[in-house]
C-alpha cells in the first residue's frame, strides 16, 4: 500500500493553483495567434506536441525538483517565501493586465513563421514560457518538496497529467474559444485567476515566513 501525507485540501489547492497560473484560456489565445497562419492538421500536430511539452517539464519540476534543491542547500520554506513572493508578483500582474498586452500578442500571429519550423515554435514560446513559466514551476517544486513521497509524488504526477490534459483539449478548441471570448473575455478571465493566484500567494509566503522566523508563528 503507497501511503500519502497530501490532503483532499491541499490536493485541491494545489490544482486550481497550477491552473489558475497555467490559465489555458489565455493560452489558447495565444495558440490561436500563432498558429493561425497555418492548416489544421500542423494546428492539431502543434497542440500535440505544446501540450507533451508541457507534460515533461512539469513531470520533471515534480521528481527532480526535490533533489535540484538539496544540491543547492535550499531549504523548504525558504522555497516557500521566494515561491510566495514570486506568485504574488505574478498575480499581480495578471490582475493588473491591460488592453496593450492583448494587443501584443496579437500582433505575433502576423510575423512569417517558416512552417517546418512549427515544432520549434510549438515548443518555445508556445508551451514554455507562454503556459509553463517560473510561476508553475515553482508551485509544482513547493508542492513536490512538501510532499515527497512516492505516493504524493504519484498524486503530483496525476495533477500534472491532467493539467496537461486539460491544456491539450483547449489548444485543440483554441479557435473557437479565441473568437468566442475575444480581448474583453480573455481580460476578465485572466484578472479573476490573477486574484485567486495572488490568494494562494499570500497563504505560501505566510507559511515560508513562519518556518524561517518560527517566533513570528506564535
Amino acid at each position: 500500500m503507497i501511503l500519502t501525507t497530501v490532503g483532499l485540501r491541499d490536493t485541491v489547492l494545489f490544482t486550481t493553483t497550477l491552473l489558475a497560473i497555467v490559465n489555458p484560456i489565455s493560452s489558447a489565445v495565444l495558440f490561436a495567434t500563432m498558429s493561425g497562419r497555418f492548416g489544421r492538421v500542423i494546428q492539431g500536430r502543434m497542440a500535440n506536441q505544446s501540450a507533451l511539452a508541457v507534460l515533461i517539464v512539469l513531470l520533471v519540476c515534480a521528481w527532480a525538483g526535490r533533489l535540484l534543491l538539496y544540491v543547492l542547500g535550499i531549504s523548504v520554506p525558504m522555497l516557500q517565501a521566494a515561491g510566495g513572493l514570486i506568485l504574488l508578483l505574478y498575480g499581480i500582474r495578471m490582475v493588473m493586465v491591460d488592453e496593450q498586452k492583448l494587443t501584443a500578442v496579437e500582433q505575433v500571429s502576423a510575423e512569417e513563421v517558416p512552417e517546418e519550423h512549427w515544432k520549434a515554435l510549438a515548443v518555445v514560446p508556445l508551451a514554455i514560457p507562454g503556459t509553463v513559466g517560473a510561476g508553475s514551476i515553482t508551485t509544482v517544486v513547493i508542492q513536490a518538496t512538501a510532499y515527497s513521497s512516492p505516493g504524493d509524488l504519484a498524486i503530483i504526477s496525476g495533477v500534472c497529467v491532467g493539467t496537461a490534459l486539460i491544456m491539450w483539449l483547449t489548444l485543440r478548441s483554441a479557435g473557437p474559444i479565441a473568437r468566442r471570448l475575444g480581448p474583453s473575455g480573455l481580460n476578465i478571465v485572466t484578472r479573476v485567476m490573477g486574484i485567486l493566484v495572488s490568494a494562494t500567494a499570500f497563504g505560501l509566503l505566510g507559511k515560508g515566513i513562519g518556518g524561517l522566523l518560527p517566533g513570528l508563528a506564535r
